[in-house]
């Protein structure tokens, strides 16, 4: 049995493997929905080494890393700053990428990194969480939504040299449901 993931801050330290990561669990969650080349694109221009050394030196930024061993199997990257006009919730911090390798998924990891996500936004002080989701992203939209969050309006997102409608999802901090696990689920 593979034991449980362990979270923790990243560093600096951890660009290198966070970029392998990163590179690896966009792909994946994304091969099915859009085009190989802009799905290599876009993992070129931001989830290179000194891109992602960038962001775990961003002041505005908090990564959370979850690792299986000294391997990370996920992550995720909290930010404060710039809110869409629709998140009208008190202290926005905004869920901005939230991803576990395939091998993670199904086993609960996904709302324990959740629950590791929560601690976080507590600790920096925001009431209120929100997110952007690919509109095709079924898997992720039913995660979210079963933990209680909640669609507020929509937001452009630009990728592959088109602009997306993503729709915008928020939630209190302490209102986010974690529900217990009923067997294997590819949605966890």
């Amino acid at each position: 049995m593979t034991p449980p993931l362990t979270f923790r801050r990243g560093s600096a330290d951890d660009a290198e493997a966070l970029a392998l990561l990163a590179a690896q669990t966009f792909l994946e969650t994304y091969r099915d929905f859009e085009e190989v080349q802009d799905n290599t694109d876009y993992v070129a221009k931001h989830f290179r080494v000194p891109a992602v050394a960038a962001l775990l030196a961003d002041p505005q930024a908090t990564t959370l890393l979850a690792a299986s061993g000294a391997e990370l199997a996920g992550y995720a990257v909290l930010r404060a700053g710039s809110t869409p006009s629709c998140v009208t919730g008190e202290k926005p911090l905004q869920l901005e990428r939230f991803y576990l390798a395939e091998a993670a998924i199904g086993r609960g990891e996904g709302t324990r990194l959740l629950r590791a996500v929560q601690a976080e936004a507590r600790r920096l002080g925001a009431l209120t969480l929100w997110l952007g989701v690919y509109h095709r992203n079924a898997r992720a939209i039913r995660f979210y939504e079963a933990r209680g969050f909640c669609q507020i309006g929509e937001r452009d997102f630009p990728f592959g040299g088109r602009i997306f409608v993503d729709p915008v999802y928020a939630i209190a901090v302490d209102e986010i449901r974690f529900p217990e696990p009923t067997g294997r689920s590819r949605e966890s």
